[in-house]
């Protein structure tokens, strides 16, 4: 017996379960799950003819919600399955009509502390990346999961009116890391670790008897595009910095495995050794040349498909190999879908 699938959104409001409340009225949900730079985020649309949620029912700006996707018969086993999304603030409200519809918008950074949208002016001496970002989460009220051994001595990090999200951000930039903010968390990783990690599924052009020595599920697209560059491709980075208080300079180099001509990438940012001076130019080489080939795909509702996670596509020519989730988007309305958007993992750096 064939059973049809199904997905629905449970939601609980300041901790309130509204999921059946909401339930007649929710016309489609999205969930948006960036690698780093963004904030997670929530969208609800809702159905509003009688202007309930316009009126009594109107949300407010901060208060919190907490959702998941539920599924069932979305795969073999018939047992359902649940997809949570963290906890979120709302951050925009927008009323539009005809007929009249409520968007409500709510993000994973909260508002109610001083990470965003307040600028400081403050500064660290002969600190680590770690320690800089664990006084940030502090003054957040949040969890610093510090997931890399990169750990990047800076001689002088100094924050001039820039929030402490922004200023962090570029700090991790700098040393060629990610940041995410998430569930009441600041996660920084090297993406270089993620992408060496297995890949979760395979997703084959039309044909699953290619799918031969894969791990994971292997699933047809519904659709789906890909993408090789040559703009800003560079075969190899120089770092030079000159220490006028210490009177001397440092230099370093990488060149990508794969890679024998090119654009020479030049970096001229503080180090303190030459081996942190090569370490640099090989994460500066892989942020310019991390691009080259992407992609986006939209898959029937994949729960298990998140920012971070690696998966590998084949029947697709030059373009077969793993590659890295920069995005993932789960879409729950008249059905369920996953968009993804990729970029193929760097050999050999």
């Amino acid at each position: 017996m064939i059973y049809s699938r199904q997905a629905t959104i449970k939601l609980k409001y300041n901790d309130k379960d509204i999921t059946s409340d909401l339930a007649p009225y929710l016309k489609g949900f999205s969930f948006s799950d960036p690698i780093s730079g963004m904030a997670d985020d929530l969208q609800i649309k809702l159905e509003d003819r009688g202007h309930l949620w316009e009126n009594e029912w109107f949300p407010e700006k901060e208060d919190t919600i907490k959702a998941s996707i539920i599924t069932k018969n979305y795969d073999d086993t018939g047992v359902p399955k649940e997809l949570s999304l963290g906890d979120f603030e709302i951050d925009e409200i927008a009323s539009s009509g005809a007929p009249s519809e409520i968007d409500i918008k709510a993000i994973s950074i909260p508002n109610n502390t001083t990470l965003r949208g307040v600028a400081k002016n403050r500064s660290w001496e002969k600190a680590k990346l770690s320690v800089i970002a664990q006084d940030i989460a502090d003054g957040a009220d949040l969890t610093l999961i510090y997931d890399t051994e990169y750990d990047k001595k800076l001689e002088r990090a100094e924050q001039t009116e820039q929030s402490d999200l922004e200023f962090l951000n570029k700090l991790c930039q700098d040393a060629g890391l990610a940041l995410k903010v998430t569930n009441n968390q600041i996660v920084i990783f090297d993406e270089k670790e993620y992408e060496a990690a297995e890949p979760v599924m395979t997703i084959a052009r039309d044909d699953l008897s290619l799918a031969v020595n894969t791990t994971g599920d292997v699933v047809v697209p519904i659709s789906y595009s890909l993408r090789s560059s040559i703009r800003d491709v560079y075969y190899r980075c120089d770092v030079k910095y000159s220490n006028t208080r210490k009177k001397k300079s440092i230099e370093g180099s990488f060149t990508a495995p794969n890679k024998t001509k090119g654009k020479v990438l030049v970096i001229n940012e503080q180090v303190e050794t030459i081996a942190e001076a090569n370490q640099l130019a090989e994460k500066k080489l892989r942020e310019k040349n991390r691009d080259e080939v992407t992609g986006s795909f939209t898959l029937m509702g994949q729960i298990k498909l998140a920012a971070s996670l690696t998966v590998k596509i084949l029947g697709y020519g030059a373009f077969d190999g793993k590659y890295i989730i920069t995005n993932a988007k789960h879409v729950v309305g008249s059905g369920y879908t996953t968009n993804i958007d990729i970029r193929r993992c760097l050999d050999g750096y």
